[in-house]
């Protein structure tokens, strides 16, 4: 399975690779296409090649080009739990108008729970899900990768779980690792293995 990692300015944008092209998650703040676009290009990756978005939740550092990429032919997935928390995204980019920043829209939108993601990702070769993981925000949503690895965002560190002492996180982390999970692929920082 191949996963690359682009970063535009502060966030891990990572494509993974599966049998009808790139799924993308997470991407950067607003004002940043321009930069994916030449770190595709430095893959030798079309943005046509990319044929979804996964959003691990609606923080501007995760989601800022997320329409952007719409726009350019690219389907948003989004887990159930997350519509609501697309339009406070929306609302804050309104009451901070200076950044350039195009409104997430509901058309073709794909809104799915966390079982109907594993019949989805497997339709592309995938076995895995996406599954809902709150700690760090109540849209936070993580892809699992069964027996392999799991983008989970700004997730805090699990490391760092007990430091937190919050039953929510752990109770995140309890449900990443019932997928066999081993390496973590998180929103900021470097890839990490866990046991």
């Amino acid at each position: 399975m191949k996963i690359l990692n682009l970063i535009c300015k502060r966030t891990n944008c990572y494509l993974l690779e599966s049998s009808c092209g790139w799924i993308m998650i997470d991407t950067d703040f607003p004002g940043t296409l321009y930069r994916l676009m030449n770190l595709l290009n430095q893959h030798n990756i079309k943005i046509s090649d990319i044929k979804y978005l996964i959003v691990t939740h609606f923080h501007p550092d995760h989601a800022g080009i997320a329409q952007d990429l719409k726009n350019l032919g690219i389907r948003l997935i989004l887990h159930e739990c997350q519509v609501a928390f697309v339009d406070n995204l929306n609302n804050f980019y309104k009451k901070n108008n200076q950044f350039n920043f195009t409104d997430i829209l509901p058309e073709g939108n794909i809104v799915i729970s966390s079982k109907e993601s594993r019949d989805f990702l497997k339709s592309m070769g995938i076995e895995g899900e996406i599954i809902q993981t709150p700690g760090h925000t109540d849209d936070s949503i993580s892809l699992t990768i069964d027996g392999c690895c799991a983008f989970t965002g700004d997730l805090p560190e699990f490391s760092l779980m007990e430091a937190y002492n919050d039953q929510t996180i752990k109770n995140s982390w309890k449900l990443i690792k019932d997928y066999k999970i081993t390496k973590i692929f998180p929103g900021h920082g470097n890839p990490y293995t866990i046991i």
